[in-house]
């Protein structure tokens, strides 16, 4: 029985479609009914490009350590302002102590003295929790925490000085009710609500950046490298894959020679 060439291809043969099999228009976004990248930590849109809303606990730790700084300031600031009427007292108070008898009660503050150390607390407090966070992006206990103040409508700017100095009325206003007992708790009241309102805002904001419109941010986490160097997003989905340079074909041509030759040999 000697050789025969098979039938002649079906009409077409394996003509590739056209374009071939590239990937879908858009790249590869994520599954139906999912949010689309990016997206921040547990599903809420993220501030920017970046970056992530700052914690409760991280904005918590930066201002711990600006009272820490304010206090120490506040206590050499009030013993200039009253240092006249309160070194007599601090004589009679060590006087006393010597002798074994009780100490004297605190003598009343003038109101002039209260007056100055008013003005002193709103212009430093203005300085350094508007002014600084203006210029600067952030005081000292939130820079070092790794926190920065930006606008709520572009994070890649910092606020205005206006803004910031309005966002700073929670520090500031209550310095100008220093001189009365009852305003001043009432005005803690407010600055505490303030800055809880943090925890339950879903970008982390408090009242006092809902009055600056301003957004307290963080560098978020780099792209982690897995095990065999793809990159994982703690966050968000990857990025949609770059196209092929050219549009493969598929299936390949097979075989590739039809007719196939005849076989060769005895």
């Amino acid at each position: 029985m000697s050789w025969q060439p098979p039938s002649a291809p079906p009409p077409g043969g394996y003509t590739p479609p056209p374009g071939g099999y590239g990937p879908p228009p858009g790249g590869y976004g994520p599954p139906p009914g999912y949010p689309a990248y990016p997206v921040a930590p547990y599903g809420s849109p993220g501030p920017g490009s970046g970056l992530v809303y700052a914690s409760f606990g991280r904005r918590l730790g930066g201002y711990l350590i600006d009272i820490l700084i304010l206090g120490v300031i506040s206590v050499v600031a009030f013993l200039i302002v009253f240092g006249s009427t309160l070194s007599p007292w601090f004589n009679q108070v060590s006087a006393n102590a010597q002798a074994g008898l009780a100490a004297p009660p605190l003598p009343p503050l003038p109101t002039g003295e209260v007056v100055a150390f008013g003005i002193v607390a709103f212009v430093f407090t203005v300085l350094y929790f508007g002014v600084l966070v203006g210029a600067w992006g952030g005081t000292l206990g939130q820079r070092a925490v790794g926190v920065r103040v930006v606008r709520q409508e572009d994070t890649s700017t910092l606020l205005p000085l206006g803004r910031a100095v309005l966002r700073a009325i929670i520090w500031w206003g209550p310095a100008l009710l220093y001189w009365s007992l009852v305003l001043r708790d009432l005005a803690g009241l407010v600055v505490l609500l303030a800055l809880l309102w943090v925890i339950w805002d879903p970008r982390n904001q408090g009242l006092h950046d809902k009055l600056g419109q301003a957004l307290v941010v963080r560098p978020g986490l780099p792209p982690l490298v897995a095990a065999y160097g793809n990159p994982v997003y703690p966050y968000a989905y990857p990025p949609s894959p770059a196209p092929a340079p050219g549009p493969p074909q598929y299936p390949p041509p097979y075989p590739p020679q039809y007719p196939p030759a005849p076989p060769t040999g005895p």
